[in-house]
């Protein structure tokens, strides 16, 4: 019987079986997720238990075949095969299971195989590290030079620490003609290694000759080298090439403008800031106290110049300019100014023909400087047959009472005197 003013509650056709469903869907969503999530967490760091958790999971076939390789032994291939092509079926282009397939087609000389393994691989992850190292080698080795160095480009965007070893195996590998004209096309687009190369060209291992073709070629291509990129290669080339022979290249190195205004027998002499790579250009040393830097004069209006000072502890190089003079009479004058006493000859210009130990003193121009007002100087002096160099520099003596000194140094020039 049922109480007055009540009605029974009909429960909805299906509500229950509804129910059940939906419980088993959310089951079902819920252990998906945990797969995916765990799987992933897992992937990297314990790759079997991901591998338990969800069997066909991508990252952990691909973790557990990165695992296993970097211990294998050569016994090992079978096993390492199967789990590469069980990670294939997983993910068709899984690159940690092309490449180990590709290192055992490497193993047995299948060339062809390895090479469009290793290939695809490389399409598919551009920062496997082995996938990449592989095909740089072999394209050097194969001579396609040009994809070898898009292979170097992208290793060396990896991570810096290859730098340490690509860069060197590029620079000794331009011994080789056929490397010059594609190296020098990839590095006029500007990669962003392109300054750490160049400047290995001062490595003694790298060919000498081999850099000058280099740098000739980028300069051709119209990116050449800039002050900084050419410095080290020049200034290990004035030791081991002939200077009327380095000169030439040197000069051939310039753009067009500059080296109208490096024509001179002395370049810079007014400091304005002419830039040209040592040795032709100035080189300065400025260290241990020691400053060396171009700009305005002492005297208001009197234009550039080369301003110097040292602790007078000890004899320095401020500068120094290799010229390039035939035998003969020239002329050498300038100014130097001060705001200070300075012992006269404390600091002065030497000429000096030879390299190394065979260095000689031809010429010698002390210094008297004037307080506060230019003091000119003029010096005669004669480059003898067979003289090697000359080399003009700006030597600071050791004072023998530790005194001080700072100079303004402009209007240099060389003149011959016929």
């Amino acid at each position: 019987m049922t109480p007055i003013g009540t009605k029974p509650v009909q429960l909805p056709t299906g509500s229950w079986p509804a129910r059940i469903a939906a419980i088993v869907i959310a089951l079902i969503f819920i252990g998906l997720l945990f797969q995916s999530r765990v799987g992933f967490v897992l992937a990297r760091v314990q790759p079997d238990a991901a591998l338990a958790v969800a069997p066909g999971n991508p990252e952990a076939l691909r973790a557990k075949i990165e695992y296993q390789l970097m211990r294998a032994k050569r016994e090992d291939q079978a096993a390492l095969t199967d789990l590469s092509r069980r990670a294939l079926r997983a993910e068709p282009y899984n690159p940690a299971a092309l490449r180990t397939l590709g290192l055992f087609a490497a193993f047995e000389k299948k060339e062809a195989q390895a090479d469009a393994l290793f290939s695809t691989a490389a399409k598919f992850s551009l920062r496997d590290l082995f996938t990449h190292a592989w095909l740089f080698e072999n394209r050097l080795a194969t001579g396609r030079y040009t994809e070898a160095f898009s292979e170097a480009d992208i290793l060396l965007r990896q991570r810096s620490t290859n730098w340490d070893v690509v860069i060197p195996l590029l620079a000794q590998r331009i011994k080789d003609p056929r490397v010059i004209e594609p190296m020098a096309r990839m590095l006029a687009t500007n990669p962003s290694w392109r300054g750490a190369l160049l400047l290995e060209l001062a490595n003694p291992k790298v060919d000498l000759e081999s850099g000058h073709a280099l740098l000739a070629r980028l300069a051709a291509l119209g990116s050449p080298p800039t002050t900084t990129e050419a410095t080290p290669y020049f200034q290990r080339a004035a030791a081991e090439t002939r200077l009327p022979l380095l000169h030439r290249r040197w000069m051939q190195m310039l753009p067009r403008a500059t080296r109208i205004k490096a024509g001179g027998l002395l370049r810079d002499g007014d400091f304005t800031g002419l830039d040209v790579p040592p040795p032709f250009g100035w080189r300065y040393f400025a260290d241990g106290g020691v400053i060396v830097e171009p700009g305005e004069s002492l005297i208001p209006g009197q234009g550039r110049s080369l301003y110097i000072s040292y602790p007078g502890d000890q004899q320095v190089t401020f500068a120094e300019q290799q010229l390039v003079l035939p035998a003969g009479r020239y002329r050498f004058a300038g100014r130097a100014t001060t705001d200070a006493e300075v012992a006269g000859g404390q600091v002065h210009w030497t000429l000096r023909c030879g390299r190394g130990n065979q260095e000689r003193e031809i010429a010698k121009q002390p210094l008297s400087p004037g307080v506060d007002r230019p003091h000119r100087f003029a010096l005669a002096f004669d480059v003898p047959a067979g003289c090697v160099g000359p080399k003009l520099s700006l030597i600071g003596a050791k004072s023998d009472t530790l005194e001080s000194a700072n100079l303004w140094v402009d209007a240099l020039t060389i003149a011959p005197i016929s």
